[in-house]
């Protein structure tokens, strides 16, 4: 059962509770509560489907002298925090992962990996032209988007990507049919 499901449902059954003293601050605080542990669960799956990718795909050219760089065009501390605690304890192949947060898409230099977060969707047209088609993985957490090569959909039962693989391919990646398997091709 989902957190959406739960919350809709208490919601809809709210008049019931008007009645029952004490009971709006309980479901008040349950709400607070749950959206907050919600927000940081699905945090942590974006960081894991993140981590995941990096997996999944192979850049052109990849030496274990440098480093895998992700760049993350975020405001959430959650994404930043989770994708520097892998970071710390995991490598893509022999390469070690260079976390680095940028607020503006002026500040995005050499990436393998640029995940643009909602609250930065506004910047997904001008982060598309400035990746053109350099090996770079862009991944935005906008369903909405063309350009990007990966897209975050929340649904009823969680979370989903849309992948698109000849724009991946076209960069010069490797995307493995496993991942495009799990993903909605477009």
């Amino acid at each position: 059962m989902s957190l959406k499901f739960i919350i809709n449902y208490l919601l809809n059954f709210a008049h019931i509770f008007n009645s029952v003293p004490g009971i709006r601050k309980f479901l008040i605080v349950f709400l607070i509560l749950s959206s907050t542990l919600g927000f940081s669960q699905l945090a942590n799956y974006k960081t894991l489907y993140l981590y995941n990718f990096i997996k999944r795909i192979e850049w052109p050219n990849q030496t274990k002298e440098s480093a895998f760089r992700l760049v993350i065009l975020s405001e959430n501390d959650e994404i930043y925090n989770s994708m520097k605690a892998i970071a710390g304890t995991k490598k893509v192949g022999e390469r070690a992962i260079e976390v680095v947060r940028v607020s503006r898409p002026t500040e995005i230099f050499k990436a393998d990996l640029i995940f643009i977060d909602y609250s930065n969707r506004r910047y997904i047209e001008e982060i598309v032209l400035l990746a053109g088609n350099r090996p770079i993985l862009l991944v935005a957490d906008y369903k909405a988007t063309e350009g990007t090569d990966i897209n975050f959909i929340e649904t009823s039962d969680g979370l989903d990507f849309l992948i698109r693989p000849q724009h991946i391919k076209g960069k010069g990646l490797k995307v493995s049919d496993m991942l495009i398997q799990l993903g909605k091709v477009e």
